[in-house]
């Protein structure tokens, strides 16, 4: 019975670029620029 009901159900999972990298952002995303670059001699510190 809920086959039947849900077969006719549009579903739409489309979301704005900026919604899009608020979302990865939540979820720990960062651009390569906003991350430090370590050099050899910042690793024997």
């Amino acid at each position: 019975m809920a086959c039947i009901i849900l077969s006719g159900a549009k579903i739409n999972y489309e979301m704005s670029k900026g919604k899009t990298e608020i979302k990865a952002r939540g979820y720990g995303m960062r651009y390569p620029d906003e991350m430090p670059i370590i050099t050899n001699k910042d690793v024997g510190k």
